[in-house]
């Protein structure tokens, strides 16, 4: 592999690395010390066009990690060229990576990023930017050379002869030039410079998009939209920053593979940031017939989309509110790490919500934190924890949960019942037995009971029968309602031992035992006929 990829490579890594994961420093580190080694081997050219980057003049592949991303942070400040002489210091090379990490100045033509490369007193890398430098077509040959913005190009022949007169395409190319980008028939683009502002609303801009194929038009019309949602968010206008996202991942999506295509991924790169999909995630309780159109930009933005999405749930302030983000996230089925860590939260809503959507999402990864959870202060969230638990399939789950039966509060006994309930096995069985031989507090028994005829199982319900039964000697009565109940979990087991059971018990001499006995019976031979 030439040295060129193997540093394109390396560098592409550091700085999507300051990008998603600044805290990761000693992955920062080995990419650093490796750009610097290969950096040996010789200079490096990086260069933009067509949403496309390039390294020493040779396309470099989008599959590897940080690629896109250095393009759209390059994009983004308006950097069109970057140098990176050979034996690169490692401190200029961590300091443009940084640089290029941190937040772009919209439509500056890349001054702030000029701005800070000066600061940091680099002498081993070198940037070029859009806004400082223009590429002209030559009068005299048609091939393009480097002429400074506001420069006056040189007359060709002799010094005396008149300027020739501007042909209808020397006319275009001129206008493109002093609107900040080259015509659509040159085959390359530059950004605008800062002195230019995206002219025309989000819709206009969407309209303009649906009328041209041209990859260099609709590059041009897509860095408007993205100055475009930004301004918005700045200033509090969701709705455009919503409209304007959906449409940028609606039309990449009926987008053939192509150039074209290429181009929205990168916008979409570029947009997908906290305060623009928060802004999309705030419509969603103020526009509910448009919800599928938010879900579909937050889908797209995967984790990210999902992060929005948990933010905004966090701090909703409405049931019906937390109710849309909920779903909304269930349907995502992303934002795992996220919910996670939300578990350790010092807010007991908070944790109880995330606990909520883990296991709405049976997120088997989140079984160690749920299992953690068992021993918050609080009884709510050890529900839900239990609630989430219920709904995982690994052993460790059920360990948990096994535990629980054992916990201080009666209202997380009777939660920890209810989910062995759905646990087949002998072990869930046994469990259960025991718990209802040492519970008192007949609000549990009841919910053991229950869980008990769910499982259905030979032992389960041969604790049931013996639970149904009246209590021997004359002394001793069993409460009517657990009975009761015995008999319902036995009507549930569906079991020939369980019907037997019910049969015997229809001669019982508590009325209510009786009663339950027959509505089971007549329930059972309605269904049959």
């Amino acid at each position: 592999m030439d040295y060129s990829v193997t540093f394109a490579r390396h560098y592409s890594r550091l700085v999507w690395l300051l990008l998603n994961e600044s805290a990761n420093i000693e992955e920062q580190k080995a990419a650093l010390r490796a750009a610097v080694t290969v950096s040996k081997d010789g200079a490096v050219t990086f260069a933009t066009q067509d949403w496309r980057l390039s390294v020493n003049g040779a396309p470099l592949a989008d599959a590897l990690t940080g690629v896109q991303d250095l393009t759209a942070q390059m994009i983004g400040h308006a950097v069109r060229e970057i140098v990176v002489d050979q034996g690169a210091a490692a401190a200029d090379l961590l300091g443009l990576a940084r640089i290029l990490a941190a937040e772009a100045v919209p439509g500056d033509g890349g001054d702030a990023v000029q701005a800070r490369i000066a600061a940091l007193g680099a002498k081993t890398v070198h940037i070029k930017v859009a806004g400082k430098e223009v590429l002209m077509p030559s009068r005299a040959t048609g091939s393009s050379s480097a002429v400074p913005a506001g420069a006056t190009p040189p007359a060709t022949g002799s010094a005396s002869a008149p300027a020739p007169r501007a042909s209808g395409a020397t006319k275009r190319v001129s206008a493109s030039v002093n609107s900040g980008f080259i015509g659509e028939d040159s085959g390359s683009y530059l950004l605008f410079s800062a002195q230019q502002q995206p002219k025309g609303s989000a819709a206009d801009l969407l309209q303009q998009l649906d009328a041209t194929k041209s990859v260099n038009v609709t590059t041009r019309l897509l860095d408007d939209l993205v100055t475009v949602s930004e301004n918005a968010a700045r200033e509090g206008k969701s709705d455009i920053v919503a409209q304007a996202f959906h449409g940028i991942v609606s039309r990449e999506g009926a987008t053939p593979e192509s150039d074209l295509k290429r181009a929205y991924g990168m916008a979409i790169r570029r947009l997908t940031k906290p305060t623009l999909l928060r802004a999309v995630a705030q419509m969603m309780p103020r526009k509910k017939e448009q919800i599928d159109d938010f879900m579909l930009v937050l889908a797209r933005c995967g984790e990210d989309g999902a992060d929005a999405l948990i933010d905004q749930l966090t701090s909703a302030q409405s049931l019906s509110d937390r109710r849309i983000y909920f779903d909304g996230l269930v349907r995502l089925n992303a934002g795992v790490p996220a919910l996670i860590h939300m578990l350790g939260d010092a807010r007991w809503y908070v944790a109880r919500n995330a606990a909520d959507l883990l296991g709405e999402m049976q997120a088997e990864q989140a079984q160690g934190p749920l299992a953690e959870l068992l021993k918050h202060d609080d009884d709510r969230v050890r529900r839900a924890a239990i609630t989430a638990l219920s709904k995982l399939t690994s052993p460790k789950a059920v360990d948990a949960l096994r535990q629980a039966m054992r916990d201080s509060s009666p209202q997380v006994r009777m939660q920890a019942a209810a989910g062995m309930g759905g646990r087949k096995g002998l072990r869930s069985a046994g469990t259960l037995t025991k718990a209802l031989d040492d519970e008192e507090d007949q609000e549990v028994q009841l919910s053991i009971i229950a869980a008990l005829g769910r499982l259905g199982t030979t032992d389960a319900v041969q604790r049931l029968i013996k639970a149904a039964e009246p209590a021997g000697g004359i002394f001793k009565k069993k409460p009517t309602a657990l009975r009761v109940a015995a008999v319902q979990a036995l009507g549930e087991a569906r079991t020939p031992a369980a019907q037997n059971a019910l049969q015997h018990l229809l001669e019982d001499k508590d009325k209510d035992v009786k009663q339950a006995v027959f509505r089971l019976l007549m329930d059972a031979q309605a269904k049959k006929s």
